[in-house]
């Protein structure tokens, strides 16, 4: 089982950079109009914004994240894998 969850890790570290990417790339080109009108007077407002719903979109990610890996590991140890244990015998 620990070695089903250093994978999962693995996975998760590329898949949280992946993340982290499109989410400031997205919200860069989302509000690029304001960017350009208010950036020089209200540039410290939008990244505290970014900044927040960065940290509630990415806790939000690793939960779902953690949950599906964690029910899909005990399924797989608690049911899948003594039934091709009992098929191979």
């Amino acid at each position: 089982m620990k070695k089903l969850f250093n994978k999962a890790w693995k996975i998760f570290k590329y898949l949280f950079l992946l993340f982290t990417l499109i989410y400031w790339v997205g919200v860069i080109i989302d509000d690029w109009v304001f960017i350009e009108k208010y950036w020089a007077t209200n540039w410290i407002d939008y990244l505290t914004i970014w900044g927040i719903y960065y940290l509630l979109f990415s806790l939000g990610f690793s939960f779902y994240y953690w949950i599906i890996c964690t029910i899909s590991i005990i399924i797989y140890n608690k049911v899948l894998k003594p039934r091709k244990a009992k098929k191979n015998s």
